[in-house]
């Protein structure tokens, strides 16, 4: 009879790989109240990936991290192997969903550990982590706070909600680890017991829910509440920055969105992101469901008001 986690031994002793989608890592960053600058620190990919792991109940670090990107590395770092892809704008990330999804099955198939740490946000993964958890290997979906509320979740981005319901466990990463991700701050990533005890992942799991609070005067205000409308001031302000990101678009990406957003419902989750976070920024506060619902409204008029002209997208 097959090992219940595959052939390894080392699956036997509760072995974490991690498998971080960069991109989304990045994205999640800059959602924070401080975020990054430049690049995150990918010498401390180990340190954070690490104690989340043992937080989810793995007897030992992190054996190796997977790390799927498209910026060259400047610098080589111990137990993280740099897989390049191609640049998300050029393929929509299917070389990444590919290639993440198969090192997966192959982790599972082959019994190299028993726990895999995923940080990524594509729906397109769902089939790559039945066929792990298939084969015996537990899947730990990396988020951030405001996954927690899975109800909110899945009214305003289902695609993600699906994708950690298919996830054994659910893990956020805290304000110690944010710090040292963004700013290369490890001091606060202390030593986590082998098998923390449930007051600790409590205790874990509280400083995940806030780590969003304000500090230092980097956190961006919230809503009234949460079902605040939005007004004509916040219409026009909002209308603002979505004409200004029209414009920067290129005449290729233009098309694309436009016949993207004609065989769909809603806005690709890329730019749903992106203009989030601008309009985020825009206004200093973060959205109410009913603004981010009018803003996605407000994304696909401006973007299927007019088709684009074909020839605009060919290049000279």
């Amino acid at each position: 009879m097959r090992p219940a986690y595959g052939a390894g031994a080392r699956a036997e002793l509760g072995v974490a790989v991690a498998l971080i989608d960069e991109r989304y890592l990045l994205w999640l960053a800059k959602q924070q109240p401080n975020p990054p600058s430049e690049a995150l620190h990918r010498g401390l990919y180990q340190a954070v990936f690490s104690q989340l792991a043992r937080h989810c109940g793995a007897e030992a670090a992190v054996l190796r991290s997977y790390l799927y990107t498209d910026q060259q590395p400047s610098e080589l770092c111990d137990d993280l192997v740099v897989r390049m892809v191609p640049a998300h704008a050029s393929d929509g990330g299917a070389a990444l969903v590919r290639a993440l999804g198969l090192e997966l099955t192959q982790l599972a198939s082959r019994g190299g550990c028993a726990m895999a740490l995923l940080a990524s946000d594509d729906e397109r993964l769902i089939p790559y982590i039945d066929e792990a958890q298939w084969r015996g290997l537990k899947v730990v979906m990396v988020t951030d706070a405001s996954a927690q509320d899975f109800g909110l979740l899945m009214g305003q981005d289902p695609s993600w909600a699906r994708l950690l319901m298919q996830a054994d466990r659910r893990v956020s990463l805290n304000e110690a680890a944010w710090a040292a991700l963004s700013h290369g701050q490890s001091e606060g990533l202390g030593y986590v017991p082998n098998r923390a005890p449930p007051a600790d992942r409590r205790e874990f799991e509280r400083v995940s829910e806030h780590e969003h609070e304000p500090e230092h005067g980097f956190a961006l205000a919230e809503p009234a509440h949460a079902d605040q409308q939005p007004d004509g001031a916040w219409l026009e302000q909002v209308q603002q920055v979505i004409d200004e990101w029209w414009r920067e678009e290129t005449p290729h990406a233009r098309l694309d969105l436009y016949e993207e957003m004609q065989s769909s419902h809603g806005v690709p989750p890329e730019t749903d992101r992106h203009l989030l976070l601008r309009v985020r920024r825009g206004l200093g506060r973060t959205l109410s469901f009913p603004e981010k619902k009018a803003m996605r409204e407000m994304i696909r008029a401006a973007v299927l008001a007019q088709s684009p002209v074909a020839d605009e997208a060919v290049d000279l």
